[in-house]
């Protein structure tokens, strides 16, 4: 199987490490620009034009703005594709290359990672257990790395949304954000609050790329107590319980399901209506 990786940025060289953890060796890269390679990239062959790449399964690592481009010629040549998470910020334009992908029989999967969390997974089955929330407080706050082509709604936010809707199993009645710029400086809003309203549950999100204490804290209130998970050590505690989870990789996770050939399109679909409200 030949493996394809297009932009060899931030998340790139994230994607080439874990697929080498995984044992994968035929990858070629794909990037114009010189990259200060890690250690692990230097022997594999570059390519500087997507479209002259030859592969199986490829990784759309590039700016949110280059996605439908080239997700849409990969799809047409019938290859499997795994593109980074806002797939595209309008929902048509999603639809149609999920649309592109059955004709052509080939799997688009939209990296929303989250929904392979192990700690995500633990919290789920609480609920289960429990009934669902009054409410959700969810940080996600952090100085960098900055985004120039979409903003703290579709950069952050958006992973907080697909936790919602997968602790819960349904979608919000009601959506509300509110975009700003913390730095006056940033280039898109750095910046977000939203309001999701649920039917039993109130989810407040957090979200910044221009904070300078990293705050990943998500705080969950049930009749019976209050549950923190802090995803900066995978920690949850349940009324000062300690909760075990699983040191499984979530992009490990979510790889393998890529190379399953499954598809995320309703996941993507719901994802992208609640962040264009």
């Amino acid at each position: 199987m030949k493996i394809g990786i297009i932009g060899m940025g931030y998340w790139g060289k994230i994607i080439l490490r874990n697929l080498i953890e995984l044992g994968h060796s035929d990858i070629i890269v794909c990037e114009q620009r010189e990259v200060d390679w890690p250690s692990i990239g230097s022997k594999f062959h570059i390519e500087k034009d997507y479209k002259k790449l030859e592969c199986d399964k490829v990784f759309v690592l590039t700016p949110a703005t280059a996605h439908y481009e080239i997700c849409d010629h990969f799809l047409s040549k019938g290859v499997d594709v795994f593109c980074e998470k806002p797939l595209d910020q309008n929902i048509d334009r999603c639809k149609k290359l999920f649309e592109l992908a059955r004709k052509k029989n080939a799997v688009l999967f939209v990296d929303w990672l989250f929904s392979f969390n192990p700690a995500v997974h633990q919290i789920k089955s609480l609920i289960k257990q429990l009934g669902k929330p009054t409410n959700i407080i969810a940080n996600r706050m952090n100085f960098g790395p900055e985004r120039f082509d979409v903003n703290a709604r579709w950069d952050l936010a958006s992973h907080d949304v697909s936790i919602a809707c997968f602790l819960l199993d349904e979608n919000p009645e009601s959506v509300k954000w509110l975009d700003f710029k913390r730095n006056a400086k940033s280039k898109q809003d750095d910046s977000v609050v939203g309001i999701l309203s649920f039917e039993q549950t109130c989810v407040q999100i957090n979200a910044s790329w221009s904070y300078n204490i990293k705050n990943r804290l998500y705080t969950i209130e049930f009749d019976e107590g209050f549950l923190y998970w802090d995803d900066s050590n995978q920690s949850i505690l349940f009324n000062s319980e300690q909760i075990n989870v699983s040191k499984q990789s979530p992009l490990h996770n979510s790889i393998n399901e890529f190379f399953s050939r499954k598809s995320n399109e309703e996941l993507t679909e719901v994802i992208t209506n609640i962040l264009n409200k």
